[in-house]
């Protein structure tokens, strides 16, 4: 047994934790690949490693006091669905991006381990009411200063990072998950408001429900504004029928006619003149299923993907193998161009899951929710009076509307802290006292000896520390030096993307995409003008990011982005290497062999066989890029561009290719 002194260190380290957690969305480290997002989530995860050994030692030597209950059914819940998103992860198609997912959305396992460990450390510390409410203060707190930031980015203040001009995202990095953290933080500021009797609470809480509907409605996310809307609407429906008051009731359905018949209203005919002067809100509602069909698309990519592996999916985070896999050619058709159509996520949670952890992940995710309304329900129902229900119905339609707005997104690291925070606040609320009793009669300390215990935490926690954060925020701070570097003096950013790659580490994928892209500048800027040790530099660039990508196509082997990249490489390469050109065309075809459907691929082997001069060849790679979707329009655009510089050579060609464009018209 630990003396008491060292008990309220070990606590103290964890509360400090708890609160620094709960501020991490205003972190923001430039010097970084993906700012918004992968340094918030290194500094999580040290966080919570910290925690996780105070929190171990106070579980295993004081009388147990700090342990959850195993048995309770939403910590069940979530141990399997943690489990199962391993065991899927270890049958799936790449183990390496299932485990450590990528810089820009650092949702792999091993960082849903680290969010799993953290509602364990909440529901093991977090005891009493004081200490709940204080921690919801807090991040309804750091929901204000979030906000304030966005404001302050829309006023153009020039130390804060530079915002979309239509779409707020603070420092989130994201108008949609912005818009998700501030509906979160406006269930929970309704949350207390319905407890409290204090006038300046309440009015503090309506304050912080009006700023935060703010902060969310200049986000303009449409999922997001419909979750919200249908948790309000069921709000409402429910104090409708709760209340024994008639004017409330007419008032409350009065209110509730108006705004579904706003929402009708804006989506006439009649109102498009006057969306240009309307706050963006109201312009996103009025246009809510313009980016539908690019939606249901991959939805369907996710479904096909579902019924191909059923049982266990293929693997978390894999969703871009399915989607390759599976492709559509009208993809191509949004105005943003190529770079878009390279979807890591179908924008929908659900079928995330279901594609990617099969029916068994999929059953466990639903469990978790269904327990949740399962807890609340049964604590509403052995509630007396309205008043007392009223702060748990809003609680599980915070669920709800999170649920409902994953259908159109899927996880991010701010909204997920507030998510297991929840969670934990559910368990706490929901637990019946002989819960409480049964821990508190394990008085037994645990039999581990206690110098054991300390020698393998100083055997693995600093090792697993270095790993999981220090090594891949090294890597990723020399990949932006690196980047900036080469704008100015290609030779000094060569030597930073040497460094940035020199370790295996899962930033490698995305510093190589900006290596390549490197590259690629590098190509567009030559000229007459160009030197020839300009000229030799730009062919050992181009040699060491073919280098780098055969890495990449042997660490992921099933991603046809790497195959496409490193055959676009060969391509550019081969004035430095003729050999080049075949290796082109081979790595070209194995990209096409995993996304049979991808018009980008039939681009690139077709300047293959320009340059090898089989002119009928690359026509018919164009021909063919065509008819995977004649009603899109980049692949003719690329045909044509061709047949223009083959007048004089292949007039006949020429001719008989344009009937043949002629008649798809027709």
């Amino acid at each position: 047994m630990i003396s008491s002194r060292a008990e309220k260190i070990f606590f103290n380290i964890i509360k400090t934790g708890i609160v620094i957690i709960l501020f991490l969305p205003l972190l923001v480290y430039r010097p970084v690949l993906y700012p918004f997002v992968f340094s918030k989530i290194l500094s999580f995860q040290v966080l919570v490693e910290i925690m996780f050994i105070a929190w171990l030692f106070l579980a295993l030597y004081s009388k147990r006091k700090y342990q959850p209950n195993w048995k309770n059914p939403l910590v069940i819940a979530l141990t399997i669905f943690m489990g199962i998103l391993f065991l899927t992860s270890l049958t799936g198609m790449d183990f390496a991006k299932s485990f450590w997912s990528t810089q820009e959305r650092m949702t792999g396992v091993i960082t849903l381990l680290h969010f799993y460990a953290f509602f364990i450390i909440l529901i093991g510390i977090l005891k009493n009411k004081e200490s709940w409410q204080k921690m919801i203060w807090l991040s309804l707190a750091c929901s204000v200063l979030v906000g304030l930031y966005g404001i302050g980015q829309k006023q153009g203040l020039g130390f804060l990072i530079k915002t979309d001009l239509y779409q707020m995202n603070s420092t989130l990095g994201n108008p949609i998950f912005l818009a998700v953290y501030s509906m979160l933080h406006i269930f929970l500021a309704g949350f207390i408001l319905a407890q409290k009797n204090s006038k300046i609470i309440k009015i503090i809480c309506s304050s912080l429900i009006v700023f935060n509907i703010w902060i969310m409605l200049a986000a303009a996310s449409r999922g997001v504004m419909l979750a919200f809307g249908s948790g309000l609407f069921l709000f409402l429906l429910f104090l409708i029928f709760s209340t024994k008051y008639k004017k409330i009731k007419i008032s409350l359905g009065l209110f509730l006619i108006i705004i579904i018949g706003s929402l009708i209203f804006i989506q006439l005919p009649v109102f498009k003149p006057y969306i240009n002067k309307m706050p963006r809100f109201i312009g996103r509602l009025a246009s809510f299923t313009s980016s539908a069909e690019s939606r249901i698309l991959s939805w369907n990519i996710g479904w096909q993907g579902f019924k191909e592996r059923p049982i266990l999916g293929w693997g978390w985070e894999n969703y871009n193998i399915v989607f390759n896999q599976y492709y559509q050619p009208s993809f191509l058709n949004s105005p943003t161009g190529l770079e878009v159509t390279w979807y890591d996520h179908s924008h929908n949670q659900v079928v995330d899951i279901l594609a990617l952890t099969g029916i068994f992940g999929i059953l466990s995710y639903l469990a978790i929710f269904g327990i949740v309304f399962w807890l609340l329900f049964k604590k509403i129902k052995i509630l007396d009076n309205l008043k007392q229900k009223i702060p748990f119905v809003l609680l599980g339609l915070m669920f709800l509307a999170y649920f409902i707005q994953n259908l159109f997104v899927f996880d991010t690291p701010a909204p997920l802290i507030v998510f297991y925070f929840s969670l934990a606040l559910v368990y706490f609320l929901t637990k019946e006292k002989i819960e409480e009793q049964n821990i508190q009669q394990q008085v037994k300390d645990s039999k581990f000896p206690l110098p054991v215990l300390i020698l393998l935490i100083l055997i693995f926690l600093p090792w697993a520390m270095y790993k999981f954060n220090i090594e891949p925020f090294q890597q990723s701070r020399l990949g932006v030096r690196a980047i900036h570097a080469s704008k100015i003096d290609l030779k000094s950013g060569l030597h930073w993307y040497e460094q940035a790659l020199t370790k295996p580490c899962f930033t490698n994928p995305e510093v190589r995409t900006y290596l390549a892209q490197t590259i690629a500048e590098q190509y567009s800027k030559i000229n007459e003008e160009t030197t020839l040790a300009e000229l030799n530099l730009i062919g050992e660039a181009t040699e060491m990011a073919i280098a780098e990508y055969r890495k990449s196509v042997q660490e992921h082997p099933l991603n046809a982005r790497h195959w496409l990249y490193l055959g676009q490489l060969y391509g550019l390469g081969v004035g430095y290497d003729k050999e080049y050109i075949q290796k082109a065309d081979e790595v070209l075809h194995k990209a096409l062999e995993l996304s049979p459907k991808r018009q980008q691929v039939y681009f690139e082997l077709a300047r293959v066989q320009l340059f090898l001069q089989e002119y009928e060849k690359a026509v018919e790679l164009l021909k063919q890029a065509v008819l995977l979707d004649p009603e899109v329009r980049e692949p003719r655009r690329n045909l044509e561009k061709v047949l223009k510089t083959l007048e004089d050579r292949k007039p006949e060609l020429v001719k008989e290719t344009e009937q043949f464009l002629k008649e798809l018209e027709n």
